[in-house]
C-alpha cells in the first residue's frame, strides 16, 4: 500500500504563494470513487495494484466526477465505469 500524500510543512509560509495554494490543493482531493462509492473491489485492486477507469478520471478530473450524472440524467457516470478496464498503477 502507498504511503498518503505529505506535503512539507516549507510549503505553507506566511507570504502567499502559488505553491501554498497547490499544497492546499493536493491535501482537499476529497474521497476516491472506491470509498465514495463503497466499491467491491477496493481491497482487491489495492492489493493487485490496479486502477480502474473511475480511479483514473477522478484523479485527473476531481471530486465533481464522483456525482456527474449521464446525459439521460439518471445515472452516475463514475458508478458506470467503477471496476471496469482495469489497468496496472504507473
Amino acid at each position: 500500500m502507498r504511503d498518503p500524500l505529505r506535503v512539507d510543512p516549507s510549503y505553507y509560509s506566511p507570504v502567499v504563494n502559488e505553491v501554498s495554494k497547490f499544497a492546499d490543493a493536493v491535501m482537499e482531493v476529497g474521497p476516491s470513487p472506491c470509498v465514495f462509492h463503497k466499491c467491491d473491489r477496493y481491497e482487491a485492486c489495492k492489493n493487485e495494484r490496479v486502477e480502474c477507469f473511475a480511479f483514473r478520471t477522478w484523479v485527473n478530473n476531481g471530486e465533481p466526477y464522483l456525482t456527474e450524472k449521464n446525459k439521460k440524467g439518471d445515472k452516475i457516470k463514475c458508478v458506470e465505469k467503477i471496476g471496469r478496464n482495469l489497468e496496472p498503477i504507473k
